[in-house]
């Protein structure tokens, strides 16, 4: 199997620097943060990697059963976050639409009767987030440091 490209090695090298540094990968400690901001996060990430599929799309490996920058981004995407920010963007959307006015949206947020599970599952979605940073690892060669439990 050849070494590979260049342009592979950078887009997995910048999907993975977004990986890393994000929500998702970095763990959100219980009772802390905002889950808007969490979800504010896992979104931008799906538009970082779009833009990143787009910068480097010419010189990107295809096909060649390992797994590529493209199967990769395409996992991250649809298979690992938009499931679960399709869940509960409108959720906690819907939840924020009734906050009263003299409520801080903060203080609001923690008192949704949802965010526990939200929260578990934010967690839960830790381990596929770091086997595809992993991978990407394997492409770029790169190691951060984090590494998949399972």
């Amino acid at each position: 199997m050849a070494a590979p490209s260049e342009a592979e090695r950078m887009a997995a090298f910048d999907i993975q620097v977004e990986l890393v540094t994000r929500i998702g990968v970095q763990e959100l400690t219980p009772g802390t943060g905002s889950l808007r901001e969490a979800l504010a996060s896992l979104k931008s990430l799906i538009d970082f990697t779009r833009g990143t599929l787009h910068t480097y799309s010419v010189g990107l490996e295809r096909g060649s059963g390992a797994p590529t920058v493209q199967s990769l981004a395409c996992a991250l995407v649809n298979d690992t976050v938009r499931p679960f920010t399709g869940t509960w963007h409108p959720r906690l959307a819907a939840y924020e639409a009734r906050c009263p006015a003299d409520t801080a949206p903060l203080d609001h947020e923690a008192a949704w009767p949802q965010a526990e599970a939200m929260r578990t599952e934010l967690t839960a979605l830790r381990e596929p987030l770091l086997r595809i940073t992993e991978a990407l690892g394997g492409i770029s060669g790169a190691d951060f440091g984090v590494a998949a439990t399972g």
